[in-house]
């Protein structure tokens, strides 16, 4: 994408986002999206901004989470879920393991990764302190892994 690609995409996101739009707005808020959207094309990216708006996304993502997001569709990628609903699905399994129903669905890798750092207890997690330990966890394996796999923006500073 060029830089008046841009800032059209700047001017889509502030108006699907009812952001300022005078012209020193798009200008600064241009120049913070440019540094981790100028190697992506400009029409997945606005493609990426449509989607979340209409999701009802109640805020503007910021530049690094339009452009994990972005790479996540071009790459046909599914993100990680949030924390919550993580914890969520893990209480899923919990449930059926201990039921004896083994048929749940493939966790994403990021919670199958959270899981085996908590070992053979994972699925018996239960109280406020153990979504607690396991929410720190699964942050910093989230982490590790949006950093490993959409972290290469680019340096260049034109």
């Amino acid at each position: 994408m060029d830089k008046e690609e841009c800032m059209k995409a700047t001017q889509l996101l502030s108006v699907s986002w009812n952001m300022p739009l005078d012209q020193s707005s798009i200008n600064i808020r241009t120049m913070g999206y440019w540094e981790y959207l100028q190697d992506l094309p400009y029409n997945e990216v606005k493609t990426t901004i449509k989607s979340l708006a209409l999701s009802g996304k109640r805020w503007a993502p910021r530049p690094a989470e339009l452009r994990i997001n972005t790479l996540a569709k071009i790459r046909g990628d599914e993100l990680p879920p949030e924390p919550e609903e993580a914890w969520t699905v893990l209480q899923a399994i919990g449930q059926k393991i201990y039921s004896g129903t083994y048929d749940y669905d493939k966790p994403h890798p990021v919670l199958a990764d959270t899981m085996r750092r908590l070992g053979s207890s994972a699925t018996s997690l239960t109280t406020n302190s153990d979504r607690a330990m396991f929410t720190s966890l699964y942050e910093k394996v989230r982490e590790e892994y949006i950093l490993s796999n959409y972290g290469g923006a680019s340096d260049e500073t034109n």
